[in-house]
Protein backbone atom coordinates (compact mmCIF):
# COMPACT_ATOMS: atom_id res chain seq x y z
CA UNK A 1 0.00 0.00 0.00
CA UNK A 2 2.86 2.35 0.86
CA UNK A 3 4.53 1.58 -2.47
CA UNK A 4 1.30 2.37 -4.31
CA UNK A 5 0.94 5.68 -2.51
CA UNK A 6 4.53 6.60 -3.33
CA UNK A 7 3.86 5.81 -6.99
CA UNK A 8 0.88 8.19 -7.01
CA UNK A 9 2.89 10.91 -5.30
CA UNK A 10 5.87 10.48 -7.63
CA UNK A 11 3.61 10.72 -10.67
CA UNK A 12 1.92 13.82 -9.24
CA UNK A 13 5.32 15.39 -8.53
CA UNK A 14 6.47 14.69 -12.10
CA UNK A 15 3.35 16.35 -13.53
CA UNK A 16 3.78 19.36 -11.22
CA UNK A 17 7.43 19.77 -12.25
CA UNK A 18 6.49 19.45 -15.92
CA UNK A 19 3.83 22.16 -15.60
CA UNK A 20 6.14 24.41 -13.59
CA UNK A 21 8.86 24.18 -16.27
CA UNK A 22 6.28 25.01 -18.93
CA UNK A 23 4.96 27.95 -16.90
CA UNK A 24 8.46 29.32 -16.30
CA UNK A 25 8.97 29.37 -20.08
CA UNK A 26 5.69 31.04 -21.00
CA UNK A 27 4.55 32.70 -17.71
CA UNK A 28 1.04 32.84 -19.19
CA UNK A 29 -1.00 31.93 -16.13
CA UNK A 30 1.17 33.80 -13.63
CA UNK A 31 1.22 36.97 -15.72
CA UNK A 32 -2.55 36.84 -16.19
CA UNK A 33 -3.21 36.33 -12.48
CA UNK A 34 -0.78 38.96 -11.20
CA UNK A 35 -1.70 41.55 -13.83
CA UNK A 36 -5.41 41.23 -13.03
CA UNK A 37 -4.77 41.25 -9.26
CA UNK A 38 -2.52 44.29 -9.07
CA UNK A 39 -4.39 46.30 -11.67
CA UNK A 40 -7.59 45.75 -9.71
CA UNK A 41 -5.89 46.49 -6.38
CA UNK A 42 -4.47 49.79 -7.62
CA UNK A 43 -7.81 50.80 -9.14
CA UNK A 44 -9.65 49.94 -5.92
CA UNK A 45 -7.16 51.75 -3.68
CA UNK A 46 -7.40 54.94 -5.74
CA UNK A 47 -11.19 54.74 -6.02
CA UNK A 48 -11.76 54.27 -2.30
CA UNK A 49 -9.58 57.28 -1.57
CA UNK A 50 -12.45 59.55 -2.62
CA UNK A 51 -14.95 57.85 -0.28
CA UNK A 52 -15.27 58.24 3.46
CA UNK A 53 -15.68 54.81 5.01
CA UNK A 54 -16.49 54.60 8.69
CA UNK A 55 -14.15 52.58 10.90
CA UNK A 56 -16.98 50.18 11.73
CA UNK A 57 -17.53 49.36 8.05
CA UNK A 58 -13.87 48.98 7.06
CA UNK A 59 -13.31 45.38 8.32
CA UNK A 60 -16.15 43.98 6.19
CA UNK A 61 -15.53 46.13 3.11
CA UNK A 62 -11.79 45.43 3.07
CA UNK A 63 -12.31 41.69 3.64
CA UNK A 64 -14.86 41.56 0.81
CA UNK A 65 -12.58 43.49 -1.57
CA UNK A 66 -9.61 41.26 -0.73
CA UNK A 67 -11.49 38.08 -1.55
CA UNK A 68 -13.16 39.47 -4.65
CA UNK A 69 -9.70 40.33 -5.98
CA UNK A 70 -8.22 36.96 -4.97
CA UNK A 71 -11.02 34.85 -6.43
CA UNK A 72 -11.42 36.71 -9.71
CA UNK A 73 -7.64 36.85 -10.15
CA UNK A 74 -7.57 33.07 -9.74
CA UNK A 75 -10.40 32.66 -12.24
CA UNK A 76 -8.45 34.72 -14.79
CA UNK A 77 -5.51 32.29 -14.93
CA UNK A 78 -6.25 28.87 -13.47
CA UNK A 79 -8.64 27.73 -16.20
CA UNK A 80 -5.80 26.83 -18.58
CA UNK A 81 -4.38 24.00 -16.49
CA UNK A 82 -6.19 21.40 -18.63
CA UNK A 83 -7.02 23.60 -21.63
CA UNK A 84 -3.35 23.81 -22.57
CA UNK A 85 -3.21 20.00 -22.76
CA UNK A 86 -6.08 20.06 -25.24
CA UNK A 87 -4.49 22.81 -27.31
CA UNK A 88 -1.09 21.07 -27.38
CA UNK A 89 -2.70 17.67 -28.09
CA UNK A 90 -0.86 16.08 -25.16
CA UNK A 91 -3.96 14.64 -23.50
CA UNK A 92 -3.37 11.10 -24.79
CA UNK A 93 0.29 11.12 -23.76
CA UNK A 94 -0.68 12.32 -20.29
CA UNK A 95 -3.30 9.59 -19.96
CA UNK A 96 -0.70 6.94 -20.79
CA UNK A 97 1.98 8.36 -18.50
CA UNK A 98 0.07 8.67 -15.21
CA UNK A 99 -3.04 7.56 -13.36
CA UNK A 100 -6.02 9.94 -13.22
CA UNK A 101 -5.70 10.64 -9.49
CA UNK A 102 -2.01 11.44 -9.89
CA UNK A 103 -2.79 13.80 -12.76
CA UNK A 104 -5.38 15.61 -10.67
CA UNK A 105 -3.02 15.91 -7.70
CA UNK A 106 -0.19 17.19 -9.91
CA UNK A 107 -2.44 19.79 -11.51
CA UNK A 108 -3.85 20.73 -8.11
CA UNK A 109 -0.37 21.28 -6.64
CA UNK A 110 0.50 23.44 -9.66
CA UNK A 111 -2.58 25.61 -9.16
CA UNK A 112 -1.85 25.84 -5.44
CA UNK A 113 1.69 26.97 -6.26
CA UNK A 114 0.30 29.80 -8.40
CA UNK A 115 -2.16 30.75 -5.67
CA UNK A 116 0.63 30.70 -3.10
CA UNK A 117 2.65 33.16 -5.18
CA UNK A 118 -0.45 35.32 -5.69
CA UNK A 119 -1.27 35.37 -1.98
CA UNK A 120 2.31 36.05 -0.91
CA UNK A 121 2.47 39.10 -3.18
CA UNK A 122 -1.09 40.42 -3.16
CA UNK A 123 -2.14 40.13 0.49
CA UNK A 124 0.76 42.18 1.96
CA UNK A 125 0.35 44.74 -0.83
CA UNK A 126 -3.39 44.96 -0.09
CA UNK A 127 -2.75 45.44 3.64
CA UNK A 128 -0.22 48.23 3.01
CA UNK A 129 -2.11 50.10 0.28
CA UNK A 130 -5.50 49.88 1.97
CA UNK A 131 -4.27 50.44 5.52
CA UNK A 132 -5.92 47.16 6.49
CA UNK A 133 -5.50 46.71 10.26
CA UNK A 134 -5.52 43.10 11.50
CA UNK A 135 -6.27 42.54 15.18
CA UNK A 136 -5.65 38.77 15.04
CA UNK A 137 -2.85 38.09 12.50
CA UNK A 138 -2.70 34.34 13.21
CA UNK A 139 -6.39 33.86 12.54
CA UNK A 140 -6.17 36.04 9.44
CA UNK A 141 -3.30 33.95 8.04
CA UNK A 142 -5.15 30.69 8.81
CA UNK A 143 -8.29 31.89 7.02
CA UNK A 144 -6.35 33.09 3.96
CA UNK A 145 -4.29 29.88 3.84
CA UNK A 146 -7.10 27.33 4.07
CA UNK A 147 -9.54 29.33 1.96
CA UNK A 148 -6.86 29.59 -0.74
CA UNK A 149 -6.34 25.83 -0.62
CA UNK A 150 -10.09 25.35 -1.05
CA UNK A 151 -10.06 27.85 -3.92
CA UNK A 152 -7.33 25.84 -5.64
CA UNK A 153 -9.21 22.55 -5.20
CA UNK A 154 -12.49 23.97 -6.52
CA UNK A 155 -10.98 25.65 -9.59
CA UNK A 156 -8.89 22.61 -10.53
CA UNK A 157 -11.82 20.21 -10.84
CA UNK A 158 -13.88 22.82 -12.71
CA UNK A 159 -10.96 23.40 -15.10
CA UNK A 160 -11.01 19.67 -15.89
CA UNK A 161 -14.76 19.75 -16.53
CA UNK A 162 -14.67 22.63 -19.02
CA UNK A 163 -11.40 21.77 -20.81
CA UNK A 164 -13.18 20.51 -23.94
CA UNK A 165 -15.92 23.14 -24.03
CA UNK A 166 -15.97 25.66 -26.86
CA UNK A 167 -16.56 28.73 -24.65
CA UNK A 168 -14.09 27.86 -21.91
CA UNK A 169 -13.40 31.22 -20.26
CA UNK A 170 -17.00 32.24 -19.68
CA UNK A 171 -18.02 28.70 -18.71
CA UNK A 172 -15.16 28.39 -16.21
CA UNK A 173 -16.27 31.50 -14.33
CA UNK A 174 -19.95 30.59 -14.56
CA UNK A 175 -19.41 27.12 -13.09
CA UNK A 176 -16.73 28.08 -10.58
CA UNK A 177 -18.44 31.03 -8.93
CA UNK A 178 -21.48 29.17 -7.49
CA UNK A 179 -19.15 26.42 -6.29
CA UNK A 180 -16.79 28.92 -4.63
CA UNK A 181 -19.49 31.24 -3.26
CA UNK A 182 -19.86 29.51 0.16
CA UNK A 183 -16.07 29.52 0.54
CA UNK A 184 -15.87 33.21 -0.36
CA UNK A 185 -18.56 34.17 2.16
CA UNK A 186 -16.79 32.16 4.87
CA UNK A 187 -13.41 33.70 4.04
CA UNK A 188 -14.83 37.22 4.08
CA UNK A 189 -16.46 36.61 7.45
CA UNK A 190 -13.23 35.13 8.81
CA UNK A 191 -11.08 38.05 7.64
CA UNK A 192 -13.61 40.54 9.01
CA UNK A 193 -13.50 38.76 12.38
CA UNK A 194 -9.68 38.76 12.32
CA UNK A 195 -9.71 42.54 11.81
CA UNK A 196 -12.06 43.14 14.75
CA UNK A 197 -11.27 40.56 17.43
CA UNK A 198 -7.86 40.26 19.05
CA UNK A 199 -8.65 36.70 20.20
CA UNK A 200 -10.96 34.54 18.10
CA UNK A 201 -12.66 31.67 19.91
CA UNK A 202 -13.59 28.47 18.12
CA UNK A 203 -11.96 29.29 14.77
CA UNK A 204 -15.28 28.49 13.08
CA UNK A 205 -14.42 29.98 9.69
CA UNK A 206 -11.09 28.16 9.56
CA UNK A 207 -12.82 24.87 10.37
CA UNK A 208 -15.38 25.48 7.62
CA UNK A 209 -12.61 26.22 5.12
CA UNK A 210 -10.79 23.00 6.12
CA UNK A 211 -14.02 21.00 5.76
CA UNK A 212 -14.63 22.55 2.33
CA UNK A 213 -11.09 21.65 1.27
CA UNK A 214 -11.38 18.02 2.44
CA UNK A 215 -14.79 17.54 0.82
CA UNK A 216 -13.68 19.15 -2.46
CA UNK A 217 -10.50 17.07 -2.76
CA UNK A 218 -12.30 13.84 -1.81
CA UNK A 219 -15.09 14.39 -4.34
CA UNK A 220 -12.61 15.46 -7.00
CA UNK A 221 -10.52 12.31 -6.61
CA UNK A 222 -13.67 10.24 -7.16
CA UNK A 223 -15.06 12.33 -10.01
CA UNK A 224 -11.88 13.15 -11.90
CA UNK A 225 -11.30 9.65 -13.40
CA UNK A 226 -14.79 9.79 -14.93
CA UNK A 227 -14.25 13.31 -16.30
CA UNK A 228 -10.76 12.46 -17.52
CA UNK A 229 -11.72 9.31 -19.41
CA UNK A 230 -14.68 10.83 -21.24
Amino acid sequence: MQTGLLTYLNEAKAIWLRDMKSELRTRYAMNAILMFAFTTLIAVSFSLGSFRISDSDKPFIYAALLWIILIFSALSGLARIFVKEEEAHTIDILKLSARPQSIFLGKLIFNLTLLGILGALLVPAFIVLMGYRIASPLYFVAVVLFASLGLGAGTTIVAAMIARASVRGALFSAVSFPLLFPLMITAIKGCEKAAIQTTVAGWNEVNICIAYLVIMITLSLFLFPVIWEE
